[in-house]
């Protein structure tokens, strides 16, 4: 005769599913400074010295960095010559050829990424668990349909 499983099993299964999507959720969703990721870059103000007409040219900016000015190409076009734009450096070069304004870069946290990882380690988790259900869930009998009694005539 089969012993019966008993429903503890099931409760501990759905724990440690359950412990397993909090865990992915909070790794996910930690923000990327504890994680140890680089600062990100802090605009810097710069004065456009000159102006290049879009399609033609860049912009050059200038802008104070600890006490000495340094120039660079402005990613970017269209601005007045004399005009305050705040920028990012792109790359580590501290003398570089090529800057890039601040209002281009992302704002916030990369949150989409996040999320889309964290639905697919659920989804990952969902499917292996269905896919347990099916290899270890008991085999039922098939649904069998009382045969009709027949009348018996009266003879």
């Amino acid at each position: 005769m089969a012993v019966p499983r008993s429903p503890d099993r099931w409760v501990f299964i759905l724990l440690v599913v359950g412990l397993v999507g909090i865990g992915v959720a909070v790794a996910l969703l930690v923000p990327s400074k504890v994680l140890g990721a680089e600062e990100p870059p802090r605009p810097v103000a710069a004065t456009v010295v000159e102006t290049g007409a879009c399609g033609q040219g860049m912009d050059t900016v200038e802008w104070d960095a600890g006490g000495e000015k340094k120039k660079a190409k402005l990613d970017g076009c269209g601005h007045n010559k004399g005009e305050t734009v705040e920028i990012v450096m792109t790359g580590d070069n501290p003398q570089p050829d090529m800057v890039q304004s601040a209002a281009s870069l992302p704002v916030g946290l990369p949150v989409g990424r996040r999320l889309t990882a964290l639905l697919l380690c659920l989804a990952a988790l969902a499917g292996g668990f269905y896919a347990f259900l099916f290899r270890y869930a008991p085999l039922r009998a098939p649904a069998v349909l009382p045969t009709p009694r027949r009348a018996e005539s009266p003879s």
